[in-house]
Order: C-alpha cells, then structure tokens, then sequence
C-alpha cells in the first residue's frame, strides 16, 4: 500500500511540475528599459512579423503590436492564432521547467506552435513572403495575410554558404551599430556586443566600448563580469595590437587566479543561504559566481568561461599560471560523464546543458592541440548533439545557452555536433527575429530563467551577428 500511494505522488509531482502554461507571471512582466520596455510581459515573438503573443498548447494570442511592422494593421490584440499558412497547430506544447532536466525527459523539445510557426516563417520567406495565418477573432475565424520580405531559405549547410545567413548577419549589425545602450547592459551583452563589432570590422565602436571597459576589477568581483571583460579586450588586442589595454587584461587574470578554489577541503563548512552546508559542491580548480568564492560553491561554466579568459590572455603575452588552467580544466572534465553531458555543479546535475558544453569546447580548443583536449572534445561534442532540444532551455539565462551552445558546435569541429544544433532549431531561430534585424529572448522551461529581463535583445543579437558568420570566423576564440 505504501509502494502505491508513494508511486500516486510522484506521478502527482510530476504533473504539476509539466504545467506552468502562465510563464510563471511572466506574460504580464515587463522589461524596464531597453526597445522592450512597451511590450506588456516576456511574451513568444512571432518572428519578423513584429507582434508578440502568449503561448497556449496549441495556439498563440496576439498581446502586443510594433507600429509599423508587418503585422501592424493586420493582427489586432486578442487575435487567436490557430493555425499558418493553412495547416492547424496539431502538435501541443510540452510546458514545465522540470521539462529541462534532460535525465527524466529525453524526448522533450519545442514541439508544436512554436516550431510550425518557426518553420512557416521559412516556407513563406522561401517562396513570396505571405504568411497566411489562420485567426479567431470576435468569435469568427478569419485569415489574415502577412507579408514577410521574400529573402530566402537557408541553405543545408547554413551558416555556411548561405545568403541567408549573411543578410541575416548584417542586419544583426547594423541594428548594434544602431545601438546606443551597450555600454550600459551588463557584461555577457556587453562582451558578445564588443566581440560582434571586432568581427564586424567595426573597430572604432569596439574600441570606445573597450576604452569604457578597461580598468582593472577589484578583487571580489564576480567571476562572469572579469572573465567576460578579459575576453573581449583579448579579442580587441589581438584584432588591433593596441597596447593600452595589456595592463588591464594581466590585471584581470591576477584577479581571476586568486579567484580559484585550489583544494576544495577549505570550503566543507561553506554554506549558502537558507540551503545550509553546500561544502559538498566545492571542487578543486573550480570558480563559483564570485572571486571570493561565496558559499554557493564551484560551476563548470563560470570555470570554462574564466579558462576562455586565460587563454586568451596568455595569447596576448600575459603571464597566467598554466597549473591554475590545469586544475580548472580536470574539474570541468571531471564533472563531464561518458556520453558528454556536463553538470552544474558536478557531473550529477540534470539542468540542460548546451552553454557549458559549447563553453568547454572552445576552452579545451584554446587550451591546445592534445591527446587529452581532443579526446574531450569528441565526447563533448557527442553531448552537445544530445543537447540539441534544450537549447533554450538553460538554467538562469537561455540566451547563454543558445549563445555558447552555438558557436561551440562550430568550434568543435563536429560536423554532426553542428547540423544537428542549427538543423533543430532553425524554426527557433526564425522565431527569434524581430522585424527590425535585431533577435530577442524567448521563453524556455527553466523556472529561473531570467535572461529576457538581463538583456531583452543585444546579447542574443550580439550571439547571432557572430552565429550567422561563423563560416569565416574573425575572433581567435571561433577559429581564428
């Protein structure tokens, strides 16, 4: 009997936890600044139509209009829509952020409106442009044409060789260079936005956003805004050799390097909060959110994102404990299983994993040409396939993932790893793409997902401007 009612409440669990179909408040949870800031809540874009919506499970609602957009005298706010380009919405969306953890639901992905309207968006835009969507509005069905500009499909091997991608590329850029608001976003669209203008060419922007960056930390700060800083005026010295950022760059490894968590027995009484001793989640080599080691313990993310930092310091000619890489790179391995998966805290979490797969890629590329790195990379990549379905699906913020998941595919060398990254989530990505070039978040299933609220929309242009060019990669990081 006890072996029934324990087996009753975890299927109870388990539903409750697949049904969170309000955004968790979200829909009605606006952004305070930013091109975002009149738009009511974090709502589904509908692609390059210019009208955002709610996602129900087998249709979305119209919540929002951008004047002068496509659908701007066509869709009108509470329109239902049931259906594109005359195929109804069969497929219903899975909701729950426990659909993240890939461990209990393998088979979980974007299933349903999100990817047919994602894929008609393709299909109009491969043929005339009109994407025919089926309403109800006033309780009458009606369908309502929108014309999208006829630019194209992408090609099979998109990025690569494809007109697409690189129309879709530059409008990314054009709309950063547009931008007025970078030096104010926090460090990861800030670094992506600086690293997207070096590879651009567009070296004067870059350079007044790195001259605005270029002072050194104190120690204490948070291992993201270093790491990040260190990245992009790496990439800004190797792309210009302008020596008055090398100060700043060794500064920042210094701060880094007293940041690491060099034995983990220092840290078994740690605690975090109201989560008690959490000492258990301490590894050696590891960072944690911050350089003073807070009590939240290691993460393999922030490690390979400070082990980036590093390495691309150290080709700019500073000087970088290579034992301190070392040991950050064991414990990222470490916290690596056989099949490629890595963990938060350690190879036993279940959140998805695409951003710190795509991050150990590009670290271990960086960290050089061995046994030990190549073999890594192979079971990485491998994981990064597996992972192809929760790309937006990150902890905390998805747009890490979508960012690090992408470009470290292509930095993987996996042919496979790749196409399966960008062939499943092409629908995603036309999602993504707002009317006037730039990209925006997208709600994923991660019930701490924050990432729309960080930086509505630079960081995943940012993310997509250097994505789209990937097949002649300008950064050192991505190929160079």
């Amino acid at each position: 009997m006890l072996k029934k009612i324990t087996i009753l409440l975890s299927l109870a669990a388990t539903s409750l936890h697949a049904i969170e179909e309000n955004n968790r408040g979200r829909w009605n949870e606006p952004v305070s600044n930013g091109p975002d800031k009149e738009v009511p809540g974090y709502l589904i874009n509908l692609g390059p139509t210019g009208a955002r919506a709610t996602l129900e499970s087998k249709s979305f609602t119209v919540k929002y209009i951008f004047a002068g957009s496509p659908a701007d005298g066509k869709l009108e706010i509470g329109d239902v829509i049931t259906g594109v380009n005359g195929r109804p919405f069969e497929v219903a969306h899975k909701f729950g952020h426990h659909m993240t953890r890939m461990k209990e639901f393998p088979e979980t992905g974007y299933e349903g409106p999100l990817m047919d309207f994602g894929n008609a968006i393709e299909d109009s835009e491969g043929k005339d442009g009109k994407l025919l969507l089926s309403v109800a509005r006033g309780g009458k069905d009606a369908e309502v044409a929108i014309e999208l500009e006829a630019i194209g499909r992408f090609s099979d091997t998109f990025p690569y060789g494809c007109e697409k991608s690189a129309r879709l590329a530059k409008g990314a850029m054009d709309y950063l260079s547009e931008s007025d608001f970078i030096k104010r976003e926090q460090c990861h669209a800030k670094c992506m936005s600086g690293l997207a203008l070096i590879a651009a060419g567009k070296m004067e922007q870059a350079r007044e956003l790195v001259y605005s960056w270029n002072t050194i930390p104190e120690f204490g700060i948070w291992v993201w805004p270093a790491s990040y800083q260190c990245i992009l005026l790496s990439e800004y010295y190797l792309a210009t050799k302008d020596e008055r950022v090398l100060p700043t760059i060794q500064g920042i490894v210094d701060v880094l390097e007293k940041g690491q968590v060099a034995d983990m027995a220092d840290y078994k009484e740690r605690t975090h909060g109201k989560m008690g001793n959490v000492g258990h989640k301490f590894r050696t080599g590891g960072f944690g959110h911050n350089t003073n080691v807070g009590g939240y313990g290691t993460m393999t993310i922030t490690t390979a994102l400070a082990v980036t930092a590093f390495e691309l310091a150290k080709d700019c000619g500073a000087e970088v404990d290579q034992g301190k890489i070392d040991l950050a790179l064991a414990y990222v391995r470490k916290s690596t299983t056989k099949d490629g998966y890595i963990g938060y805290h350690t190879h036993q979490c279940a959140y998805a994993p695409s951003g710190r797969q795509g991050l150990a890629l590009i670290a271990h590329r960086l960290a050089g040409d061995t046994e030990v790195n190549n073999d890594y990379i192979k079971v990485v990549s491998h994981g990064l396939s597996d992972s192809r379905k929760y790309l937006n699906d990150a902890h905390a913020d998805s747009v890490l993932s979508v960012c690090w998941g992408l470009l470290g595919a292509n930095v993987s060398g996996d042919a496979k790893a790749l196409r399966d990254m960008m062939d499943y989530n092409k629908a995603w990505l036309n999602m993504a793409r707002c009317h006037d070039g730039s990209f925006v978040a997208l709600p994923g299933r991660d019930m701490y997902d924050k990432g729309y609220y960080m930086s509505s929309r630079l960081h995943l242009t940012a993310t997509m401007a250097l994505v789209f060019s990937m097949d002649e990669p300008k950064l050192r990081m991505l190929g160079r």
